[in-house]
């Protein structure tokens, strides 16, 4: 490129173009002046007249697209600058015109899009776009991928965040051969090579039963048996064109490596054809029975029978078969459960093998049996810290939803010990939601904290109704009610017919409702009783169970700081002044609420108490009332009240009801456990609470601002001239 010397209308010109260029807009040609050539008018400040045919006259011309006619680029910045420059001007994307654009910003595609709960919305040049959202949310287990070998990526359904969770039993350089809980492939890399005759008996994904997730692989029809001539069509009844079924189950060759152990893990669910000796005498045969046979009595006569309709798992190397389990060794079933079942592999490494499970019915008959199910198959080389004996214990891992004991290798060496520490989860909890699957379609399964919690989903038509199983509000008469245990002629349960909220209520008192004193009682023995309703069912289902009533409590903690609230005062005593809630089932006791939740008082006031049933649903009751004095003194006060007393089936709960059931949960120092109703037990800021002085800071220059046993003080300074009088 030539060096060019500018004009300032030159520069204004090329200026005027190329700026017009980077906003996104053609750049135009300058206008012309009547009766002249606008090429023309384009001249250096030594008056070289430009070409107006494009020729080379010692300036470049600029085209509408900003590079010269001579087919050097042009950049004006360089060039004003005096430099050589090569690479044309930038050129933004095409941006639509303001009066179609959707967006500016993000928050204007609010209603625009239908976004997933892992998604945000994108405002792209005037467009608004669904784009995922950053690590650690989550639509499926794929996002939460964290490269690392040793953490299990999961994406939590309920609150679609990434949970990364280290494998214990992971180290480097572990290899993995075949991994599969058959949630979305058929065999997932395994490969069936079923005899021709079994129909439509043969291995399949199945939602019918699964160890985790939502799937399992079945071996079996559609009819839930491996009876090829059941069919739904026919009913799923049996019929004489049954033929015996034979499968193969095999995972592809894979290399072992040298000086590492493996094993195979797997977890079965079985329903086969019970073992000859759950239905036939041993006996002796007059002839030794063949491998695999033995000798019964059948019909009183000794006959060797090979068992049929058994499950192996074998080693294959090359063309020798190595048998490493059979289904004999649990009496082929597991009894209507998962069972998990460890293959020592070690003796094979360094060589190139492949896994597989073996099955013949090697009859028609009785093949009406369930079948075999196999989830969450782990073939895999094994860490030192995995590998467990008798000498060698499984470690703690400090997970009370995992199990740390040994898991024997079921072809490990007799009295070895020798197994797997697999930390499999403990009954009743969870990692995830799917492991929480109750089969119920009127619940709600989630995890949470490693425990299954399953709730009535009342968004779903049919599932939960609402009702009423017993109302008491204590107008008219105590019907249906029983008075027990009282020890006082002169204070006890009893109807006062004035002294509820609206109308009667059932009161612990004298019969005037001042008090609860009995004088004839001695000093260490106070008025007591309990009093029970007709016997009321606890409905079960997909619902929940809860008794609500009106309470007024006067007692000796009537006034007393709820902070300060400890009964018995001293340990060894007995309570004082306590109402409780007991639940009689067979008559057997359960205390279901006592006044401890509300510090022993409402202060006389009337609150209104939520008691959760549902632990005994299916059960029928009696709901009994009961209030002890502990002791003669301080029974001054005007006792108990209960009013508008129900049992309710409910479609809905609340996480808690009342602070005090929240009393167990752990908080700062300057905090306290409070319930809320949809976040359950919190913890909340005790006002006037500090741990330190800057917690004290008033904004205030004119005081000390101090924490004092975590009370602030805020101290006048002495020396602090007073505010300005108001104009």
């Amino acid at each position: 490129m030539h060096m060019r010397w500018w004009t300032v209308p030159m520069l204004v010109a090329v200026l005027a173009a190329v700026m017009g260029a980077g906003c996104g807009e053609e750049p135009k040609p300058a206008a012309k002046d009547a009766g002249s050539d606008s090429a023309a008018e384009v001249a250096t400040d030594s008056g070289e007249p430009a070409d107006a045919a494009g020729g080379e006259t010692g300036v470049d011309t600029v085209t509408p697209d900003g590079a010269s006619d001579g087919g050097d680029p042009l950049d004006t910045t360089e060039e004003v600058a005096g430099d050589d420059a090569d690479a044309a001007p930038e050129v933004a994307p095409d941006v639509p015109p303001a009066d179609v654009a959707q967006c500016a910003t993000g928050t204007d595609c609010a209603g625009k899009l239908t976004l997933s709960p892992c998604q945000d919305a994108l405002c792209d040049l005037g467009t608004c776009k669904a784009i995922p959202k950053p690590f650690p949310s989550c639509c499926n287990n794929a996002g939460c991928d964290d490269k690392d070998e040793c953490t299990t990526d999961t994406c939590d359904s309920a609150s679609h965040q990434c949970k990364n969770t280290v494998d214990p039993l992971c180290c480097s350089g572990k290899k993995t051969l075949l991994k599969s809980g058959f949630e979305a492939a058929v065999t997932d890399g395994l490969k069936s090579s079923d005899a021709a005759t079994n129909g439509n008996v043969q291995w399949q994904p199945s939602t019918a039963r699964a160890h985790s997730g939502k799937q399992s692989l079945y071996f079996g029809n559609a009819c839930k048996t491996y009876d090829n001539s059941m069919s739904p069509d026919s009913g799923c009844k049996p019929a004489k064109t049954a033929q015996p079924v034979a499968t193969v189950l095999a995972s592809n060759a894979q290399f072992l490596p040298e000086g590492k152990k493996a094993h195979l893990v797997f977890w079965l669910w079985l329903d086969t054809e019970a073992p000859y000796a759950n239905q036939f005498k041993p006996a002796t045969c007059k002839t030794a029975c063949p491998t695999g046979a033995s000798c019964f009595l059948v019909n009183d006569v000794a006959q060797c029978l090979a068992e049929k309709d058994v499950l192996t798992a074998q080693v294959v190397e090359g063309t020798k078969m190595t048998q490493v389990w059979t289904s004999m060794a649990i009496g082929k079933t597991t009894k209507g459960q998962w069972q998990q079942i460890a293959v020592d592999l070690s003796d094979w490494a360094g060589k190139t093998v492949k896994v597989q499970w073996n099955f013949a019915s090697g009859s028609a008959f009785k093949n009406d049996h369930e079948g075999i199910y196999l989830d969450d198959v782990v073939w895999e080389t094994v860490c030192a810290q995995a590998y467990c004996d008798a000498a060698n214990p499984c470690k703690a891992d400090e997970n009370a939803c995992t199990l740390d004991a040994c898991h024997p290798y079921v072809n490990g060496a007799a009295g070895s010990g020798a197994g797997a520490c697999l930390y499999g989860k403990a009954a009743g909890c969870c990692a995830a939601d799917a492991d929480c699957d109750d089969g119920v379609a009127c619940t709600l399964d989630a995890c949470k904290n490693g425990q299954c919690a399953n709730n009535p989903d009342p968004a779903k038509p049919g599932c939960c109704k609402s009702a009423v199983s017993l109302y008491a509000p204590f107008d008219d008469a105590l019907t249906g009610w029983t008075t027990l245990q009282q020890n006082s002629a002169t204070v006890g349960w009893h109807l006062a017919p004035n002294g509820g909220e609206a109308g009667g209520a059932l009161a612990f008192s004298n019969e005037e409702g001042t008090t609860y004193d009995d004088p004839v009682l001695s000093d260490d023995v106070g008025p007591k009783g309990l009093v029970c309703s007709k016997p009321v069912e606890i409905k079960a289902g997909s619902l929940f169970n809860l008794l609500t009533f009106q309470l007024q409590l006067d007692t000796e903690w009537t006034g007393v700081a709820a902070g300060k609230y400890v009964n018995p005062p001293l340990a060894g005593l007995a309570k004082y002044d306590e109402f409780t809630v007991v639940a009689m089932v067979a008559n057997q006791p359960t205390v279901v609420w006592s006044s401890d939740l509300i510090a022993g008082t409402t202060n006389g006031k009337w609150k209104t108490i939520t008691v959760a049933l549902d632990a005994l649903q299916g059960k029928t009751i009696q709901l009994c009332l009961g209030f002890d004095a502990g002791d003669g003194s301080k029974n001054e006060f005007a006792g108990v009240a209960v009013d508008e007393l129900a049992v309710k089936v409910a479609c809905s709960k609340q996480l808690c009801y009342l602070d005090g059931e929240c009393a167990t949960k752990k908080c700062a120092a300057c905090e306290a456990p409070k319930c809320d109703a949809t976040q359950g037990c919190t913890c909340a800021k005790i006002s006037g609470c500090c741990e330190a002085d800057a917690d004290c800071d008033d904004k205030n220059d004119c005081t000390t601002d101090q924490c004092a046993a975590k009370v602030c003080k805020n101290t006048k300074k002495p020396d602090c001239p007073p505010p300005p009088p108001n104009p």
